[in-house]
């Protein structure tokens, strides 16, 4: 005998807002944002505006957590305490994120053996991993919509980040400079934006360039992509970054090649499509002849003919293993030590390497525990992503490991998480296919 078909009912996946109720859901993705806000646009340099010595040695401890850290713990507390089944989220992030979670233990078991060793850094471990472990954690809760208001506020912010570092350029002049004890150095050139250190700028500048070629963000018309993408290639030059430089001009001339073949074999292009390239390639070769005459590329030139002592610095710092023994090796010798080594060797200003900074600061057995962890977050986030994500990978992958990057204190991580997480997210439309794809599709 059947069943009549309302007798059987199986229950409903619970949706994400159901999770953590309408209200505190609401609240979560108003927070996010705001997160975001802080990310993208308050450097240190602004925070010195404030009276908060961020980046130097005096001052309280609570000054040196980045405010966008503060707001992410209350809001992941928020996100924790607010669930209907708070031990649902510890169940979910052993099933649904266990690289996330293996990431969390090592930089937990690194802060326990700094705080219980009394050594250096545990700002570093705060600014720099938990916020990035956290923001991912709150981000796979956000439903798209929630998402593209998030993506349009990145947009607009590294549009923004873009454009001041061109002012800064012209008028000789950095609004919110990197300083050191409230110190901002004089002879310091590049542009420093809203995102404040020139590298991590040039860095996040060169991931966006990837994202946009790469079909990320389903909320920019793909009208308005070139203009994007030229706008922050001409900010990299005031940032003055040369690997993310360098990096940037050869990936993009790789995406760009097999589309030129394709349309030199006769494939169809949109008029649109036709129209901006006729527009724009006589106007982008003017606008760089002018520039070149104006000096506009002297800040870059002069980074290649005289770069500190950075070059040099990538060689020496490999000699300091010949100063340790094998138990600072493993477990990491007196940070004393190092500083003194430092300056003997002429490395005041840091060990260019993320691995080899923390296997000098922390040794080889925390610093492995870290980088295993890092890996399985990278290949978590890469498989939550839809495709076109590969190149932002590479670019950010290659750049970091050019200067101290994440084994100093710095948000680049979260900002990079952050940014992959919104602008691929699943199910979003994909702008990085061929110039003949989209006429196809439509035919």
């Amino acid at each position: 005998m059947s069943m009549p078909a309302h007798a059987v009912s199986f229950p409903m996946r619970e949706t994400r807002a159901a999770r953590t109720g309408g209200i505190a859901h609401a609240l979560i993705a108003a927070l996010f944002l705001v997160i975001v806000g802080l990310l993208f646009a308050v450097s240190s340099g602004l925070l010195w505006e404030f009276g908060i010595n961020y980046s130097g040695i005096t001052g309280s401890m609570a000054s040196k957590i980045h405010p966008a850290t503060y707001l992410t713990v209350v809001t992941f507390a928020l996100f924790v305490l607010a669930r209907r089944n708070p031990a649902s989220f510890f169940v979910g992030l052993i099933t649904r994120h266990p690289g996330t979670l293996t990431f969390l233990m090592a930089t937990l078991l690194l802060a326990a053996y700094i705080v219980l060793d009394d050594r250096r850094g545990i700002a570093n471990i705060v600014d720099t991993y938990l916020i990035a472990i956290m923001v991912v954690l709150i981000a796979a809760e956000l439903d798209p919509r929630e998402l593209a208001r998030v993506e349009k506020l990145i947009h607009i912010l590294l549009a923004a980040n873009a454009a001041l570092a061109l002012v800064e350029y012209a008028i000789n002049h950095r609004f919110f400079p990197y300083r050191f004890e409230g110190a901002a150095f004089e002879w310091e050139t590049r542009s420093a934006g809203l995102l404040g250190h020139p590298l991590e700028n040039a860095q996040m500048t060169g991931v966006y360039i990837m994202v946009l070629l790469g079909g990320g963000g389903v909320s920019m018309p793909k009208t308005l992509r070139p203009a994007a993408v030229l706008l922050q290639l001409a900010a990299m030059v005031p940032f003055g970054g040369r690997t993310a430089l360098l990096l940037t001009l050869a990936m993009t001339t790789l995406w760009m090649l097999p589309r030129i073949l394709s349309v030199l074999r006769g494939a169809r292009m949109s008029l649109p499509a036709f129209a901006a390239v006729a527009v724009l390639t006589p106007l982008l070769a003017f606008t760089i002849g002018m520039f070149a005459v104006g000096g506009f590329f002297d800040i870059v030139l002069g980074r290649f003919a005289n770069d500190g002592g950075s070059a040099q610095s990538r060689v020496a710092m490999f000699e300091i293993f010949n100063l340790l023994s094998w138990r600072d090796i493993l477990v990491g010798p007196n940070a004393d030590v190092i500083e003194s080594i430092r300056t003997t060797m002429g490395l005041e200003w840091g060990i260019e390497n993320p691995i080899v900074r923390m296997l000098v600061y922390q040794g080889a057995i925390f610093t492995g525990f870290l980088l295993a962890g890092f890996t399985l977050f990278m290949i978590e986030i890469g498989r939550r992503l839809r495709p076109g994500s590969a190149m932002a990978f590479i670019f950010f992958l290659i750049v970091i490991n050019s200067y101290e990057s994440i084994a100093n204190k710095s948000l680049a991580l979260a900002q990079f998480v952050v940014l992959m997480l919104v602008m691929f997210q699943p199910g979003g439309r994909d702008f990085s296919a061929a110039p003949d794809s989209a006429s196809q599709a439509r035919r």
